[in-house]
């Protein structure tokens, strides 16, 4: 059996109009009886996380979703490392503005500094939101090696934050718009045992990222293919999500969620990756160890 998880990133960020997609999305799993791992950014862009995400992140852990930890501030792709793939999929400028501050972000990585960005963020939510994080999501994806010597220090052990497939992002103005399911090789396909032991939970895929609801009929096809090779190799299988890829075009959001379920069918469930870290699920399932592929 395959345990598939929603996970939706940037909560906590945006205005109103975000607040309200998340909302609908929520109320949408719910009625199907899902529930939803909410990666919150506690201080975006530096400011106390406003009354109405406030609000709206407590009533969706009374409602039995699931928070997590999405690095501290978000003000820039480059919190906690280096822009890495697909990032620099989604957007080309990641590398080329990197490579100009260089000198300047260079000196953000060490652990020490890493370690007290991670434990505000823990401090926030403990405070704020009333939840102890157990996992982490860096930023666009980019990390580096001390950040998973600092999660180990701040008591966080599971991550999730790299890709078995960018397909999601090839209908790109910039990329060549194929959407036949591509997965990499780079790493295993199931959840593994990284740096510092901490156990990494691979995404699956995206597929409602701006743009998207363009092609739904596209996107609802690969989720499908995506979903039924998974299943055949991981006891785990995250499918991400953005607040504003949903508010992007909700309506494609949904079409897209139905079509997984279907496709998943009862001998497989959903949950959140909290509870799946609580159980014990997320340490049986990383049976291997993962490649050294980080060179900061």
């Amino acid at each position: 059996m395959t345990t598939f998880v929603w996970s939706v990133d940037d909560a906590g960020s945006g205005g109103s109009d975000m607040v309200q997609a998340m909302q609908q999305l929520r109320r949408f799993l719910e009625e199907r009886d899902q529930r939803a791992t909410w990666f919150v950014v506690p201080k975006w862009r530096g400011e106390a996380l406003p009354a109405q995400w406030k609000d709206a992140l407590l009533g969706a852990r009374d409602a039995g979703h699931d928070l997590q930890l999405h690095g501290l501030t978000h003000e820039d792709c480059y919190e906690f490392g280096p822009p890495a793939w697909p990032a620099t999929y989604i957007s080309p400028n990641f590398q080329p503005d990197f490579e100009r501050r260089r000198e300047e972000l260079l000196p953000r990585y060490t652990v020490e500094k890493l370690q007290t960005r991670i434990e505000e963020g823990i401090s926030i939510f403990r405070e704020t939101l009333g939840v102890d994080p157990l996992l982490f999501r860096a930023p666009c994806g980019a990390i580096s090696k001390p950040m998973f010597e600092a999660l180990k220090n701040a008591g966080i052990h599971y991550h999730s934050v790299m890709y078995l497939s960018a397909t999601g992002y090839a209908h790109l103005p910039h990329n060549s718009g194929d959407l036949r399911p591509v997965w990499t090789d780079e790493i295993p396909h199931r959840p593994f045992r990284w740096y510092n032991d901490v156990v990494e939970i691979p995404i699956l895929g995206e597929y409602t990222w701006r743009g998207a609801g363009k092609r739904s009929a596209e996107f609802v096809d690969l989720a499908r293919q995506d979903v039924t090779r998974i299943v055949k190799e991981s006891p785990v299988a995250v499918i991400l999500m953005h607040t504003h890829g949903i508010a992007d075009d909700i309506e494609h959001a949904f079409r897209l969620i139905d079509a997984v379920i279907e496709q998943a069918g009862s001998q497989h469930d959903f949950t959140t990756l909290g509870g799946l870290a609580r159980s014990g699920a997320l340490d049986a399932a990383a049976t291997v160890t993962g490649p050294d592929l980080l060179a900061i």
